[in-house]
């Protein structure tokens, strides 16, 4: 009978020294994956990052994760080693806006200047669930008005904040639409 009791103890002991190994393993990986994009963020001058799942408007796949680094000179998008930035001074508008929102802005938005979604893109996003919620950064290139739009689900307050962050210090010149 004790001897059933020292394998117990033993057999317990074991777990959780696994356990700790784990907790241990694991809390090292991830101080230095935040260590890694911390020196990303202060090498492209970001002021705010995170993690979203890109849904439209990058060359890349939807759907994959993508680091965002924001910050006053321009937008980053990091996939991998691929980098694709938006300078600041291209970009017309940062909202977040829910699935149900989207077909409401699009009208809203093309009377403003600021045309986020149409045709069958427009489409596809108004069939979308009306409780995601999504960051649009809208800018112009090469004379037209383009958007990237991002899942924030798992991104907590971060686009509001950019959102915040950028009304407060949009320097473009506001424009007026006469229909």
């Amino acid at each position: 009978m004790n001897s059933d009791i020292i394998i117990a103890v033993l057999l317990l002991g074991g777990f959780i020294a696994l356990m700790l190994f784990i907790s241990y393993k694991g809390y090292k990986k991830s101080s230095s994956a935040k260590r890694a994009t911390e020196r990303v963020a202060k090498r492209l001058g970001a002021t705010m990052t995170a993690t979203l799942k890109h849904t439209e408007g990058l060359p890349i796949a939807q759907g994959v994760p993508v680091e965002v680094y924001y910050g006053p000179e321009k937008v980053v998008f990091k996939k991998d080693k691929q980098e694709i930035s938006i300078a600041r001074s291209k970009i017309t508008g940062i909202d977040c806006v829910t699935g149900k929102d989207i077909k409401a802005r699009q009208v809203a938005g093309a009377a403003t200047g600021k045309y986020l979604l149409g045709g069958m893109t427009g489409a596809v996003i108004g069939s979308l669930v009306a409780t995601t919620t999504y960051l649009v950064i809208s800018y112009t290139s090469d004379g037209k008005d383009k958007y990237v739009m991002l899942d924030t689900a798992a991104s907590g307050t971060f686009a509001l904040k950019v959102q915040k962050d950028f009304k407060q210090h949009d320097t473009s010149a506001p424009s007026s639409i006469e229909l």
